[in-house]
C-alpha cells in the first residue's frame, strides 16, 4: 500500500469515528480513558522518558500519536489537499505521515470501543483492574498488534529522515509552499514530530524497546496476570 492509499484509508476510518458525534456523555467517557492511558504510558515508562534526548520524542508519542490528540485539523487538509501534499513533500515525509496518522486514528478506535466495553464504570472513575478487565473483554488482539507493528514503522521512517540531510533540506524548503497549499497542520504536525526525535541516536531502537515492552503488558493482560503495571496501584 502506498503513503497516499494508507493516508486515504485511515481518513475513512477517522471520520467514521464516533467521537464526531454530538454524544456529550461518550466524548466525556473517551477523555478520560485517554487520559488515564497517556499516565499508564508515562508510569510504565518513567525510564525511557528521562534518557537523554528522548522525552521530547517520547512525550510526542504519547501526546499526539496515543494521546488522543484531536486530528480533525490535520484529517480535514489530508482530505481537501492530499494530491497536493503528495506532490510537494518527499516521500520518506508522506511514509511517515502515513504511519503515524494510522496509528493514531488506530488508537482512537480501540480506545471507543474500549469506552464502549466499560460504559458506565468510567463514569466512576478508572483503575488498572478494570481497566485490564475491559481489555480482555475487548477482544482486539490483532488490531493491538498492528498498533505496536505501527510504532517500529514510524521508528524506521524517522530515522531515514534524520540520517538524510537531502531530505531534510527538502522538507525544510517545502514549509511556506505547504502552508500556501493548504496543509499548514500536517507539515506542522510532522515538523514537531522530526524535531521531537531529531536528538535521538535511533528513533528505531527507542520505538522498539517501546514496543517489546507494551507486547509483554499486553500478553500479561490477556493472560489475566494480577499485576500487569507493577507500577500502578490495584483494585
Amino acid at each position: 500500500m502506498t503513503a497516499g492509499e494508507q493516508l486515504h484509508s485511515a481518513l475513512e476510518r477517522f471520520f467514521a469515528l464516533r467521537q464526531h458525534g454530538d454524544d456529550a456523555r461518550f466524548a466525556a467517557r473517551l477523555a478520560r480513558l485517554q487520559h488515564w492511558q497517556t499516565m499508564r504510558l508515562r508510569a510504565s515508562h518513567q525510564d525511557l522518558l528521562t534518557r537523554p534526548g528522548a522525552e521530547a520524542g517520547m512525550d510526542f508519542l504519547f501526546t499526539e500519536v496515543y494521546g488522543g490528540r484531536d486530528l480533525r485539523p490535520v484529517a480535514q487538509e489530508i482530505r481537501r489537499a492530499l494530491p497536493k501534499a503528495l506532490r510537494l513533500l518527499p516521500d520518506r515525509v508522506m511514509a511517515t505521515s502515513a504511519s503515524a496518522l494510522e496509528a493514531a486514528i488506530l488508537t482512537q478506535e480501540l480506545d471507543e470501543h474500549l469506552v464502549e466495553v466499560l460504559d458506565a464504570r468510567l463514569d466512576e472513575g478508572l483503575c488498572a483492574d478494570s481497566y485490564a478487565e475491559a481489555y480482555r473483554r475487548q477482544q482486539q488482539d490483532a488490531a493491538r498488534q498492528r498498533q505496536l507493528a505501527l510504532v517500529g514503522e514510524l521508528g524506521s521512517h524517522i530515522d531515514r529522515y534524520v540520517r538524510s540531510r537531502m531530505i531534510q533540506t527538502t522538507f525544510r524548503m517545502v514549509r511556506r509552499p505547504a502552508h500556501a497549499a493548504g496543509f499548514a497542520s500536517l507539515y506542522d504536525f510532522l515538523d514537531r514530530g522530526f524535531a521531537a526525535m531529531r536528538p535521538l541516536p535511533s528513533v528505531a531502537d527507542l520505538l522498539d524497546e517501546l514496543a517489546a515492552r507494551e507486547q509483554a503488558i499486553m500478553a500479561r493482560l490477556l493472560a489475566g496476570h494480577p499485576q500487569p503495571f507493577p507500577e500502578l496501584a490495584h483494585g
